[in-house]
């Protein structure tokens, strides 16, 4: 939680320091958690109402219910920590009540983390349990399997060059200076490979009935084409479309077109001021 952007309290399940707004987070409460639960299903309602076919709850990347999830952030006594049970609860609630706001009507998905990628976080077993849960509680429609956390290792998702730099630009003093001499151990690198979430995302296929959504580095047709064939209903793309808006309508004309990013992710600063990538 960044509460130097957004202005609001920086919630947690446990109170912790944020590198990111530079102070405190404050442990979430009973009827912080009972209003957020009910903030899904008002925002599903209103989804509909201004006519979408579908929306989608986060729960990846060490956001509030992913850090909910994470045993390493989550030091929890009461009823939402200790347990996967309990650490799932957030969850769990958030997509009944978007469900039971909007029924059939809409789509439903849930971004999961497949694991966290830190020490002591979420990880693989834990996260097909959950899912698992979810696919029987008939909340969601679909899962989109991610990875990361934005809060401890936010390259872990993305893969390719770490942009500290520019990150680092984005920030005031001391955040700018402590980036520019630390950022290295913030943002590590991961080399990039096409398709880098497959191998963990096809432990979920196996164990799973409900339809499954593949991201990560996926940059032309014959990946989209194996994730098919994989039994992966649908593939989800990012920084490939901020490269190129129109890409899908390229490769529908021609299946032999690849996406044009170089994955050098300097787009990823941008979203303290409108997402783009800088390349176009």
């Amino acid at each position: 939680a960044n509460a130097a952007s957004n202005r609001l309290p920086a919630l947690s399940p446990t109170r912790r320091f944020s590198p990111l707004g530079m102070r405190p987070t404050r442990a979430a409460t009973a009827a912080d958690l009972d209003r957020i639960v009910e903030a899904h299903a008002s925002a599903a309602r209103t989804a509909e109402e201004a006519g979408f076919d579908a929306v989608e709850v986060h729960f990846g990347h060490n956001y509030l219910v992913s850090a909910f999830l994470s045993p390493r952030l989550n030091h929890r006594t009461d009823g939402f920590g200790g347990s996967l049970a309990n650490r799932a609860r957030l969850a769990r609630e958030i997509a009944r009540a978007v469900r039971d706001a909007v029924g059939d009507r809409l789509a439903i998905t849930a971004k999961l983390n497949m694991d966290d990628g830190v020490p002591g976080g979420f990880w693989l077993d834990e996260s097909i349990e959950v899912a698992q849960w979810l696919e029987a509680d008939g909340s969601v429609d679909a899962l989109e399997l991610t990875a990361g956390s934005s809060l401890l290792n936010p390259m872990y998702l993305f893969t390719g060059d770490a942009p500290v730099r520019e990150f680092a630009a984005r920030f005031p003093q001391p955040a700018r200076l402590g980036l520019r001499l630390g950022g290295r151990f913030f943002l590590r690198e991961y080399p990039f490979r096409e398709a880098y979430l497959l191998d963990r995302a096809r432990q979920f296929r196996a164990a799973l009935r409900l339809p499954l959504i593949l991201l990560g580095g996926i940059t032309t047709v014959e990946t989209m084409n194996l994730a098919m064939a994989e039994g992966f209903a649908f593939v989800a793309l990012a920084r490939a479309l901020l490269r190129e808006p129109d890409l899908v309508n390229r490769m529908r004309a021609d299946a032999s077109t690849r996406s044009l990013c170089v994955h050098c992710n300097r787009c990823m600063p941008t979203i303290y001021g409108g997402t783009h990538c800088v390349l176009t």
